[in-house]
């Protein structure tokens, strides 16, 4: 029977298992240098992707033990950094991030999360950094203000006319709608990816981090404040104790990391328990099922 897992990876090719964010286990590292920075799960499979060298990594596991690994070089196309998984494909977003219009966006993709494709690029003046799928499309939020959508992962549309003041550093899709994150309290909410709306903002310095989708509501998280939404346009501010840098939720458990290795775990979203202490920094966390 599949089981259902977090997942945490970091520097030295740090990855941890647990099924219930406290106890963490089948501890893996990599080579000096190797850091994974994002993780998802779809077809019973952990999949996870960072850098090594100048090089794409990926490396995916059925069982939390056995890993698979493969490498890509970019060449001048950079390195991917976010994953995604929908309609039967994980998806890999990135690029050289660039200066000013000369960036250079680019996608990979897998069908298993074992064999990727080769990078392939699609036009844009800055890269996306962050994934979710919903509504039968991927939806990216990236560098100055880019939010892009896509339905197969490889030809991205733009949300027009975007502001570098609206940002948003996390996405996530719930009860129909994607809900995205940043700087100051930032929120915005889009049906297709491309008209967003109801944006909101909160105190000067309080940036989100994360936006999680919870089963019965949005749950925007930074250090210092969480915010918590059934849809995305009525919101409610919680002060936070302890909050984390990146975090995941399932089974009515989150968990999310800070700075460095500490690993935290919450039944809320707003009050944060140390529950692991790693000697390496923890970059990204997912939860989802192994076969």
């Amino acid at each position: 029977m599949p089981t259902d897992h977090f997942v945490a990876v970091g520097e030295q090719g740090l990855r941890l298992f647990s099924t219930d964010g406290t106890d963490w286990k089948q501890r893996q590292t990599g080579k000096d240098g190797e850091v994974y920075r994002a993780a998802c799960f779809g077809k019973g499979r952990a999949v996870v992707l960072g850098t090594y060298g100048g090089r794409s990594i990926f490396a995916s596991t059925s069982d939390g033990e056995k890993w698979q690994t493969d490498s890509k070089d970019g060449r001048d196309l950079g390195t991917v950094r976010s994953l995604g998984f929908g309609k039967d494909v994980f998806v890999g977003v990135g690029g050289d991030a660039g200066f000013g219009n000369y960036a250079k966006p680019c996608a990979v993709q897998s069908s298993d999360g074992v064999a990727w494709s080769d990078f392939r690029a699609f036009p844009g003046k800055a890269i996306l950094r962050r994934l979710a799928f919903g509504n039968e499309r991927f939806v990216g939020v990236g560098d100055s203000g880019r939010r892009a959508a896509s339905a197969d992962g490889w030809k991205w549309d733009d949300a027009p006319d975007v502001k570098a003041i609206d940002t948003l550093v996390d996405v996530a899709f719930g009860k129909g709608v994607f809900v995205g994150v940043g700087l100051h309290g930032l929120r915005m909410r889009s049906e297709d990816g491309l008209k967003w709306a109801d944006r909101q903002v909160g105190e000067e310095g309080e940036h989100l981090n994360a936006i999680l989708w919870a089963g019965d509501r949005f749950v925007a998280v930074g250090i210092k404040a969480t915010y918590t939404s059934p849809d995305g346009v009525k919101w409610e501010r919680h002060v936070a104790r302890n909050g984390p840098l990146a975090a995941a939720f399932g089974n009515g458990v989150f968990v999310g990391s800070r700075w460095k290795g500490r690993l935290l775990r919450s039944t809320d979203g707003i009050d944060w328990r140390e529950v692991h202490k790693s000697e390496y920094h923890i970059e990204a966390l997912a939860h989802g099922s192994l076969a």
